[in-house]
């Protein structure tokens, strides 16, 4: 029984064996097309944190669409919000449809639409307000994966901050 305070020895290993083991085959190419995310937008439940995962069925990694990065569809319904929070994971917004407004930082409100791609920093609080009679539907490209596999995934909901891999 070892203690816990005790640290294991490392092991050592050449670098040209470093390099063999960690090449990794050419990846196959992979489409997602839109008609079929529409349709999917029609018949599965969604929140406003998040509507359909695009998954990659050549990644061995569950919940990764490519290396360390996720691609999701998040849709804010008519008249709805996301809460503000801030997070250790940055994301990489793309406007498909509808407007709406993003308050980055507790600043003044900034109008979005159709076509538009915003980029929050990791830590940048921020929330979406859809004021219009329409739903807002963004792709979201985000390196949350990437901080799981770290173990230093962390959300802040204003007075709360916490980990999923918290006990």
């Amino acid at each position: 029984m070892t203690e816990h305070n005790v640290l294991q020895q490392g092991n050592l290993r050449s670098f040209s064996r470093y390099l063999v083991d960690n090449q990794r085959p050419r990846e196959e190419s992979v489409i997602w097309k839109q008609s079929s995310i529409l349709l999917a937008l029609q018949t599965e439940g969604f929140t406003p944190r998040g509507a359909l995962f695009l998954e990659n069925p050549h990644r061995e990694k569950q919940g990764e669409t490519l290396h360390d990065l996720s691609v999701t569809v998040q849709v804010i319904p008519a008249n709805d919000h996301t809460t503000s929070h801030s997070h250790s994971f940055w994301h990489l917004y793309v406007v498909i449809s509808g407007r709406g407004e993003l308050v980055l930082d507790n600043q003044s409100p900034t109008p979005l639409a159709s076509g538009d791609v915003i980029y929050v920093p990791a830590w940048s609080e921020h929330q979406f307000i859809n004021q219009e009679n329409e739903n807002l539907v963004l792709y979201v490209i985000q390196n949350l994966p990437g901080m799981a596999k770290q173990g230093t995934l962390l959300r802040n909901d204003g007075d709360k901050t916490y980990s999923p891999h918290s006990k």
